[in-house]
């Protein structure tokens, strides 16, 4: 699985995702209540070693619409995505494998650490409050591929 399918992968593992949402949708967010997207915005080539293995660091944004309609509502969005955040930031080192495919060639990649940043409420989509609100929470997710080949 690549990185785009495991950071999908781990987001849908999260014990409390159900209480949000049942479905995350790749690059997609429906205007609907309870509905989660995760877009990729980019891989990044952090390092090099001599050896050619990499270290790389791959952007996501996960948008999330969800009722809005009072403080109550907002808070409780804005706690999930903060607690969703110190989740991922505590995953285990090493524990996640990856498949990295360069040039038709299969290689051996890690997921090393997840950052997050800036959740807050990014958008109305209908411009009425009580049609729920779209928050965003942007993940980087640093992984590592061995040069040689599987």
């Amino acid at each position: 699985m690549n990185i785009i399918e495991l950071v999908k992968k781990i987001l849908t593992d999260y014990p409390k995702i159900e209480e949000f949402t049942n479905k995350i949708h790749v690059d997609f967010t429906k205007n609907d209540d309870v509905n989660f997207g995760l877009s990729s915005t980019g891989d990044t080539k952090v390092k090099e070693d001599i050896l050619g293995n990499q270290t790389r660091r791959h952007s996501f944004v996960l948008y999330a619409i969800n009722q809005a309609f009072n403080d109550y509502d907002r808070l409780s969005n804005s706690t999930f995505l903060l607690e969703l955040s110190y989740w991922l930031e505590s995953l285990d080192e090493n524990s996640y494998d990856l498949d990295v495919v360069v040039d038709n060639v299969k290689r051996k990649g890690k997921l090393k650490s997840v950052e997050c940043a800036n959740a807050m409420l990014f958008q109305i989509p209908t411009g009425d409050i009580n049609d729920g609100c779209m928050y965003q929470l942007q993940i980087y997710a640093t992984y590592t591929v061995e040069r040689e080949e599987m």
